[in-house]
C-alpha cells in the first residue's frame, strides 16, 4: 500500500500531498484538508500489517492505533502534536494531527552544535509541560528525543510528536510493553520484555534530551553503561553548563529507577530557577572590552511571542541596564525586568508601529515614536502617558534623549514624498523647540553628543554635526556618492562617532572631522539593524538571516554569531555593556548576558 499524490482519503475530506517518512510501525503522509491547510495523516505500514508474525495481532495493532489517536486527542496542550481527525481508510487505521512547519531539535544541533542553556532549558521545560499531561492521561511516551521533538518555524516554541510507541501504564503496575527504543535515550527498563512502568522512563529520556541539547553528543547506551564503562557528564563536554543542571541530567539518568525523580515535574524541579542578572551592576567606568580576549556572552533569556507574531522593531535598556523597552509592530510597548526576564507592565496608546524607544539618563521617562506620526512620553514608574506630541507631518521614525534628559530630538520622514525632518522638543513641557532640519535629503538615525551641545545627524550618504545653541550646521563628516549611514554614536566622551552605513564601519575625530578608520564589511548587505557598545569597540548586526553578528570594530574581528528564530529586526546594548538584546520578525526576544573584562 502506497498512497500516491493527488489520492483523496475519507472522501474527499482529504488530499494527499507527499509522503513524509515512515518508522519501524507507522507511515506519515502529507495532505490538505478541505480548506487547503497542511495536516499529517498517519497509519501502519502494510509490511507490519501483513508481516507473517503480526498477521494474528492486526486486530490488536489496529485497536492500539485507535487508541493511541484518542488518548493524544485529549491531550491537548501548545506543546503537544494536536490531532483533528481519525478514520479507517480501508484496513487501515488513520489518524490526522496538525502540520508543524520547521525543524526538529535533532536536526538543529547536528548543524548548528549545542544549544545556550538558557535556550535549552526553555525548549525542556515546555516538553516537561507537555509530558506531564501525557502522564495525567495515563501514557508513556516512550521514545523522547531531539528528534521528536519539533520547533515551530520563527518561534521558541518545542512541539513533542510521535507518539508511535507510546503505552498505556498503571503506575507501579507490571506490564509487557515492545521494546522498540533509541539507544541513549531509553533506560535500563525499556530494554525488558515485563518490568515495572511509570513516568520516570520519560524522565530518563527528558534529561538524557537535554544532555544532548547541552552538548551536542549522543548520551552513552545503557548497555555500555551497564558494562562498567562511565558516561561522561554534561559539563565534562561542556563547561559552560551550570553545576545545578548537570546535576540534574545525572541524577534523572541514574540507571536504577528508584535513584531517578519518580515524575517529570519532581525533575523540572531539580533544575531550578531561570538565569538571573549578578546583584550589583558593573560600573561603567571600570569595564573596558579587550582587543586580544574578546567578551564571552551567555544566553540569559527568552521571551517568546510576546507581539502575536509581529515583529519587534525597537529596544532600549534604561541606564542602570535594569529594565528593557521594547516596542512591536501591532503599536505596544512592554518594560521587562532584565534580571528575570518576566514582563513588568503594557503600554498601548499607538495606533501604529513603534519605529523608536529611548529611555531619559534618570531613567524616569521614555520615549516611544510610532508609524501614527506621533510621539510620546511615558512615566517609567507607572506607566501613564506624560506628553504625546503631533507636529510631525508623518511618520516619525527615531527619537532620542540628550544626556542630561531635558531635550527630546525626533525624526520623520516619507520616501514617497522626499521629506525629512528633525526636530527638537523640550521635554519638561513637551513643546517645540525648533525644527533642525528639513528637506528631502533622508535622515536614518541621531545621536547627542555627551555634553549636549551637538546632534549628529546620519542620512544619504552625509553624516552632520549641528549645534543645539544655535540651531545650524556645524560641518559634515562625511559626504559621499554612495551609502547610507543608518547608525550614529559618540565615543569617548564625544571626542569620537562611530557610524555603520550599507557597506562600511567608519569611526571619525569629532574635533577635526577626519576619518580615523573605515572598515569594509561587505556582510551587512542583508543587514536589518546595527547597535554600537556605548565605547563604540563592539558592533552588533541584526540580519534576516535570523542571526547576529558582533564585532570588534579596532580590528574588524568577528566576535561571535547569535541565532534567533526570525529576521532580527532589533538590537541594543546595555549602557554598560554588560546585556545585548535583540528582537526578531515573529515577535520574541533574546537577551545575553556579557563576561566582562574589568580592570
Amino acid at each position: 500500500m502506497a498512497w500516491n499524490p493527488g489520492q483523496q482519503l475519507f472522501g474527499d475530506r482529504y488530499i494527499i500531498e507527499r509522503k513524509l517518512g515512515e518508522g519501524g510501525i507507522g507511515i506519515t503522509y502529507l495532505a490538505k484538508n478541505q480548506r487547503g491547510e497542511l495536516r499529517v495523516i498517519k497509519t501502519l505500514r502494510e509490511q507490519i500489517l501483513n508481516h507473517p508474525d503480526w498477521i494474528p495481532h492486526q486486530d490488536k495493532l489496529r485497536h492500539d492505533f485507535r487508541d493511541e489517536a484518542l488518548r493524544l486527542a485529549l491531550c491537548r496542550h501548545p506543546h503537544i502534536m494536536q490531532v483533528e481527525n481519525a478514520f479507517d481508510e480501508g484496513n487501515f487505521p488513520c489518524m490526522v494531527m496538525e502540520y508543524i512547519e520547521g525543524e526538529d531539535l535533532g536536526k538543529l544541533i547536528t548543524e548548528k552544535g549545542a544549544l545556550p542553556e538558557a535556550e535549552a532549558l526553555l525548549y525542556i521545560r515546555q516538553i516537561g509541560e507537555a509530558l506531564t499531561l501525557v502522564h495525567e492521561k495515563g501514557l508513556l511516551h516512550r521514545d523522547l528525543k531531539p528528534g521528536n521533538i519539533m520547533m515551530r518555524a520563527g518561534k521558541p516554541e518545542a512541539v513533542l510528536i510521535d507518539f508511535g510507541i507510546a503505552r498505556q501504564f498503571i503506575p507501579g503496575g507490571v506490564q509487557q510493553h515492545t521494546q522498540n527504543l533509541t539507544p541513549g535515550y531509553a533506560p535500563p527498563e525499556q530494554y525488558l520484555p515485563d518490568a515495572e512502568r511509570g513516568e520516570y522512563i520519560d524522565v530518563y529520556a527528558l534529561a538524557a534530551t537535554l544532555y544532548s541539547l547541552l552538548t551536542g553528543e549522543l548520551p552513552m547506551a545503557v548497555p555500555v553503561r551497564l558494562q562498567n564503562f562511565t558516561m561522561r557528564s554534561p559539563k565534562e563536554l561542556n563547561s559552560s553548563v551550570s553545576d545545578q543542571v548537570n546535576e540534574a541530567i545525572m541524577k534523572g539518568m541514574a540507571l536504577n529507577y528508584k535513584f531517578r525523580p519518580q515524575s517529570v515535574q519532581e525533575w523540572l524541579d531539580l533544575l531550578g530557577e531561570e538565569i538571573v542578572a549578578p546583584t550589583q551592576p558593573v560600573p561603567t567606568q571600570s569595564v573596558k572590552f579587550s582587543t586580544h580576549i574578546p567578551p564571552s556572552w551567555q544566553c540569559a533569556h527568552i521571551i517568546p511571542g510576546g507581539y502575536s507574531n509581529n515583529w519587534v522593531n525597537s529596544l532600549a535598556f534604561s541606564n542602570d541596564g535594569q529594565i528593557l523597552a521594547s516596542g512591536g509592530g501591532n503599536g505596544v510597548i512592554k518594560l521587562w525586568s532584565v534580571a528575570t526576564g518576566r514582563e513588568i507592565r503594557t503600554l498601548s496608546d499607538h495606533s501604529n508601529w513603534v519605529n523608536s524607544l529611548d529611555f531619559s539618563s534618570d531613567g524616569q521617562i521614555l520615549a516611544s515614536c510610532s508609524r501614527d506620526r506621533t510621539i510620546k512620553l511615558w512615566s517609567v514608574t507607572t506607566g501613564r502617558e506624560i506628553h504625546t506630541f503631533t507636529s510631525h507631518s508623518d511618520e516619525v521614525t527615531f527619537v532620542a534623549f540628550s544626556s542630561d534628559g531635558r531635550i527630546l530630538a525626533s525624526v520623520s520622514g516619507n520616501k514617497n514624498i522626499e521629506l525629512w525632518e528633525v526636530k527638537l522638543w523640550e521635554v519638561a513641557t513637551g513643546s517645540e523647540i525648533r525644527t533642525l532640519a528639513r528637506g528631502s535629503d533622508p535622515v536614518y538615525s541621531i545621536a547627542f553628543s555627551s555634553d549636549g551641545q551637538m546632534l549628529a545627524i546620519g542620512g544619504k550618504s552625509v553624516i552632520k554635526l549641528w549645534s543645539l545653541a544655535t540651531g545650524s550646521e556645524i560641518y559634515r563628516l562625511a559626504d559621499e556618492p554612495y551609502g547610507d549611514f543608518k547608525s550614529v554614536v559618540f565615543i569617548h566622551n564625544g571626542a569620537g562617532l562611530a557610524s555603520a552605513g550599507d557597506m562600511t564601519i567608519k569611526l571619525w575625530e569629532v574635533t577635526t572631522g577626519r576619518e580615523i578608520r573605515t572598515l569594509f564589511v561587505p556582510f551587512l548587505e542583508w543587514v536589518t539593524c546595527i547597535a554600537f557598545s556605548s565605547d563604540g569597540q563592539i558592533l552588533a548586526r541584526g540580519s534576516r538571516d535570523k542571526t547576529i553578528k558582533l564585532w570588534e570594530v579596532a580590528t574588524g574581528t568577528e566576535i561571535c554569531t547569535f541565532n534567533l528564530f526570525d529576521s532580527v529586526f532589533s538590537v541594543a546594548f546595555s549602557s554598560d555593556g554588560g546585556w545585548l538584546a535583540a528582537g526578531d520578525g515573529s515577535g520574541n526576544i533574546k537577551i545575553w548576558r556579557s563576561q566582562l573584562v574589568v580592570e
